[in-house]
């Protein structure tokens, strides 16, 4: 069975010469001879050989051939005779160069006419010796192998160069990676198809030059491009760089790109080569990242402004410094609730009915509270400030009004109406901002908070924290009208929202 490289570990032509100058070259040689006497003749002629050590392995049949070719090699050297009693040269031949296509074969034959030697090389063989010039088989032999061996170094140096290759291929591919090479001297182009396709372009050869790749370059990154094109042949030094690249389809994505400059022996620049890598997707992500920092730095001054004016308002509000704490703490756990459960989806905002079971899900599963309306989308700011303003009605609720009597409950509900009619209804006074005709134009949300079965209601001396968040801070916050009456058979309040893109059905 032939190995890799045609040879036995041991044979010299594993590393193309002998590890010692001074010891013969060992050499394994399959010879097909069915005389005696020629085999010992052509043993002797490879004896005068003196600077290899022969280890010959002779056969006679056709099967004999087959079985060392298959079992008893590798082999250096194939001799064979061209006439054999159940066999032909030609056959051996054949077979040879299927199982053992880098290993020398050369006839050696009492007779071989020109047309068979001919027709012998073109079939593969490396040569012929007629046996009335047996002195030739020494030069021969050694032409041979030193052939084979500067045959074979070059076919492992291809088959390595070849294995290189495509491991770097599979490499590029893998990193989606596109491989590009300029010639400074004609401004030829030669990219990768991967290359391309950063690009956008489906055919490596409509970039075939540097000047159909600035086409490419969006114009605003143009010249920095060229710059730095120019310092790195210039320089020496490697190149990487940025920029942004226009798509046949119009669209601009990213491209980043790195190389270095290619000098001939005189030290004068001929080229670049590298790499290049599609980083849209990269530089989209970092957009992203700064805009959610952006965001997040945003909603950090919005919120310690809120905890800023619920402590100021809550201060103000409670009938002593004692009380402030508990009020203080029980609007921050509100708060953290809401952003709780903003956080939860992602600050894509809420429902309504998500954010009214937070508030009152414990009241509900008592049967002490009745919820309902139609699904409304809730943008992040509107769920927060709805929250709070349910929280403010459900502590008053427990406090003073229906959820501190057993008989007592609440009715929360909410409808979409058409731009008709006075926000004002059942007797409730009206806080409304200004133009609000105008703002509900495309509908409106309107939730309606009543109380039932309490003790009677005594209306405030004074406005305290909740009332003012509810009728002032709502109604700016949402734009929309806030009406809060504390009627003696139980609170009520009724907001009128405008629908837009923070608030809108689903």
């Amino acid at each position: 069975m032939e190995p890799s490289a045609g040879h036995s570990a041991g044979s010299p032509f594993a590393d193309g010469g002998p590890a010692d100058p001074g010891r013969p070259i060992p050499c394994r040689v399959l010879l097909l001879e069915d005389s005696g006497m020629d085999a010992d003749l052509v043993c002797e002629h490879l004896k005068m050989i003196d600077d290899h050590a022969f280890d010959i392995h002779r056969v006679e049949t056709r099967q004999a051939f087959i079985d060392a070719i298959a079992d008893g090699g590798p082999y250096d050297l194939i001799l064979s005779d061209f006439d054999l009693p159940d066999f032909d040269g030609m056959s051996a031949l054949a077979i040879a160069r299927d199982r053992l296509p880098r290993v020398p074969f050369i006839f050696v034959s009492g007779m071989l006419g020109e047309e068979n030697a001919i027709e012998a090389l073109k079939k593969g063989a490396t040569d012929y010796v007629v046996k009335l010039r047996m002195e030739r088989l020494q030069v021969v032999v050694r032409r041979a192998l030193v052939e084979a061996r500067d045959r074979n170094e070059l076919a492992d140096k291809r088959a390595a160069l070849a294995e290189s290759e495509a491991r770097l291929r599979f490499a590029l591919e893998a990193g989606r990676l596109g491989s590009w090479e300029l010639t400074l001297a004609t401004n030829r182009l030669r990219v990768s198809s991967i290359c391309a396709a950063n690009l956008g372009i489906a055919d490596p050869a409509d970039i075939a030059t540097y000047d159909r790749l600035l086409e490419r370059v969006h114009p605003d990154d143009r010249e920095t491009q060229q710059a730095m094109v120019r310092q790195a042949v210039t320089s020496g030094l490697p190149l990487d760089m940025e920029y942004r690249t226009i798509w046949p389809d119009g669209s601009v994505h990213w491209v980043q790109v790195r190389g270095r400059a290619v000098y001939d022996k005189d030290g004068t620049p001929t080229g670049l080569a590298g790499v290049s890598l599609n980083i849209t997707d990269r530089k989209r992500a970092e957009e992203r990242q700064l805009l959610l920092l952006e965001e997040l730095n945003h909603r950090v001054k919005n919120t310690l402004a809120m905890v800023q004016s619920i402590a100021k308002q809550t201060l103000r509000a409670a009938p002593s410094v004692e009380a402030f704490p508990d009020a203080f703490q029980s609007r921050l756990r509100a708060l953290a609730q809401a952003h709780d459960l903003l956080t939860r989806r992602h600050w894509q905002g809420a429902s309504l009915s998500e954010i009214a079971a937070l508030t009152l899900e414990p009241h509900v599963d008592a049967g002490r509270v009745r919820v309902g309306g139609p699904p409304v989308n809730l943008t992040t700011g509107v769920a927060v400030s709805l929250h709070l303003a349910f929280h403010e009605l459900a502590t008053n609720a427990a406090k003073y009004g229906a959820l501190s009597a057993e008989s007592g409950r609440i009715d929360l509900d909410w409808e979409i109406t058409p731009p008709a009619g006075s926000p004002a209804r059942d007797g409730v006074a009206s806080h409304a901002g200004s133009g609000h005709s105008s703002r509900t134009a495309a509908g409106a949300l309107v939730l309606r908070w009543r109380e039932s079965g309490g003790p009677p209601v005594v209306p405030p001396t004074r406005r305290g924290f909740g009332s003012r968040l509810i009728e002032r801070g709502l109604a700016h916050e949402l734009e929309g009208d806030v009406a809060l009456a504390f009627d003696p058979a139980g609170v009520r309040c009724r907001l009128v929202i405008p629908l837009s893109s923070r608030v809108n059905p689903q």
